[in-house]
């Protein structure tokens, strides 16, 4: 899976906003015109310029079809974060480390799974206890890296796993989510 990692993301929209500011104050970036970048696609962008909103970074003229926007600016805030290069490089480094670069695709299929768990086949209880089961290794899943309690996370998966071995029909991300999760476990834990 490719997906590029938030941190990049919001980076690279950061950068691109603070040019056009400086190039025009008054102005401001279309969703086209974001989505211009070959790292940036529409699933990437919605997520990444409203976190950017939330923290008061980015001001977003929002129209009839949200969650996407008209049109988008950089605030002072946002300049001011871009302008201090060492404090824009520790929110929003240049470079990932392995372990977060190696993790950017968990947060998007972990969505998909919650997406796939609460339309699936199963009855009410079921679906419950499976909705359960996946915000349990969500919980797991938003430590630290170094910090996953690999024998937990082994334990959830074969707990959803196992809702599906009767024949029911599964979740259709579970086993790239369980290859994108195993690729970060250690063989010996």
């Amino acid at each position: 899976m490719n997906t590029p990692h938030p941190k990049h993301v919001r980076r690279l929209l950061l950068e691109r906003l603070y040019e056009r500011y400086m190039r025009d104050p008054l102005g401001s970036l279309t969703a086209v015109e974001l989505l211009d970048d070959a790292i940036v696609n529409r699933e990437s962008l919605i997520p990444n310029i409203h976190y950017l909103h939330d923290r008061g970074l980015v001001e977003l003229m929002l129209g009839f079809s949200a969650p996407m926007f008209d049109g988008a600016r950089i605030t002072a805030d946002g300049i001011d974060l871009v302008e201090n290069t060492s404090e824009f490089g520790l929110r929003f480094p240049q470079r990932l480390d392995d372990e977060e670069a190696l993790s950017a695709g968990v947060p998007v299929l972990m969505e998909r799974l919650v997406e796939e768990a609460d339309l699936c086949a199963l009855d009410g209880e079921a679906r419950r206890a499976l909705l359960r089961d996946i915000q349990y290794l969500r919980e797991e899943l938003t430590r630290p890296l170094r910090r996953w309690r690999v024998a937990v996370i082994r334990a959830v998966l074969g707990w959803i796993e196992g809702y599906f071995e009767s024949g029911e029909e599964g979740l259709p991300s579970f086993e790239d989510f369980r290859t994108l999760i195993g690729a970060h476990l250690r063989p010996d834990e």
